[in-house]
């Protein structure tokens, strides 16, 4: 008897640049990647979910049976967020709230739990250089800033042209509760903890002048136990063309691995595929300019580089893991590019998908 082929179809949300950044989003588009357990995967394109505009960056969040996703409208200083109703065949967007953004160009959002159990959606916002707070109500909808912490004016400065004056980028909570942001122009880290519901900023961490720390994500260490209840904190510098690594209990820095990029390149967004079943985990960095992605190896305490491959031109300005794939928003070339990782970490396309100015791929699970 033919065994029969396991599939699964994972719906991912895509945001992008529109008009008014002079591209070619259309706003929130629902795609699909198609994975075989014999490892045949294909994305698909199904229809436009939002016509909400130029929404660079896109966060899912659920609050009790209500799945909504926030987004950075980052040319109109908004942010909205949109009810997901229905099922993968009827997928719609519902907005349930917009609110403005008191700074200039939003990029990044993400949520946290404050020390009074209550969440809150938190922008970075790039050309302000500040972060703002918004409160999430029951229903997951938004009410208006309840915070805004400024970057530094007189010292939130480097030495390079893009670094004229704080840029704010991107925000991470912690799982103990504190909330980093990188400041870009300032080559700083803030560190922030919630007191009686709000957000205080603590400390920082300096990094190299024209470092330019843009985004952060969590490593998990290795233990014998393998639980995963520590963790490193891994930080993209987009003009260093480094990633530096941070113990997340007392971010001192660890590790600085460089990216052997070309003089031009900008490094930009890192995903992570955790080892499994003889697959090393591995760290992937997209470069823009040489429009590369390179491949580091995470052994649960150092990275390590491997090799880079092209991520299919347009400036990755985003890559999402799912599984053991990787996909690259190539962003200036209106297409996403589908990769697989193989057990030492190598990617090969698997798929192209034409989609107008990708900035950012969000899995709905």
């Amino acid at each position: 008897m033919a065994q029969t082929l396991q599939t699964s179809d994972i719906d991912l949300l895509i945001g992008g640049y529109g008009s008014l950044q002079g591209s070619h989003g259309r706003g929130i588009e629902l795609c699909t990647a198609h994975i075989t357990d014999d490892g045949v995967a294909s994305l698909h394109h199904q229809r436009l979910l939002s016509d909400v505009p130029s929404p660079s960056w896109l966060e899912r969040y659920r609050v009790g049976g209500t799945v909504v996703v926030y987004a950075v409208l980052e040319n109109s200083r908004g942010l909205a967020a949109l009810r997901i109703d229905d099922d993968h065949d009827s997928c719609r967007l519902t907005l349930v709230s917009h609110v403005a953004v008191p700074g200039d160009g939003p990029t990044h959002v993400a949520v946290a739990t404050d020390d009074q159990g209550n969440a809150h959606a938190i922008t970075a916002n790039y050309v302000s250089g500040s972060i703002s707070v918004f409160p999430i109500n029951t229903d997951g909808s938004l009410g208006d800033v309840s915070q805004t912490l400024p970057g530094d004016p007189d010292e939130g400065h480097g030495p390079l042209p893009a670094q004229e004056g704080p840029h704010a980028h991107w925000i991470l909570p912690l799982p103990d509760g504190r909330v980093l942001s990188t400041d870009l122009g300032a080559d700083r880290i803030y560190v922030h903890r919630w007191m009686n519901g709000e957000l205080v900023r603590t400390g920082m961490v300096r990094l190299a002048p024209g470092t330019g720390p843009r985004d952060m994500h969590l490593l998990p260490v290795a233990s014998e136990s393998n639980h995963f209840d520590e963790w490193r904190v891994a930080v993209v510098n987009e003009w260093g063309r480094t990633v530096t690594v941070l113990d997340a209990n007392d971010l001192r820095i660890l590790q600085t691995i460089d990216l052997d990029a070309e003089p031009a390149d900008q490094a930009a967004s890192l995903a992570f595929i955790p080892s499994a079943n003889g697959y090393e985990g591995m760290a992937y960095v997209g470069l823009r300019g040489s429009d590369r992605i390179v491949a580091l190896a995470w052994d649960g305490r150092t990275l390590t580089r491997r090799e880079s491959v092209s991520s299919g031109e347009g400036r990755p300005r985003h890559l999402c893991a799912i599984g053991r794939y990787l996909i690259a928003a190539n962003e200036t070339q209106d297409h996403l590019t589908m990769f697989h990782s193989d057990k030492t970490g190598h990617l090969t396309v698997v798929e192209d998908l034409p989609i107008g100015s990708p900035t950012v791929i969000l899995p709905l699970q």
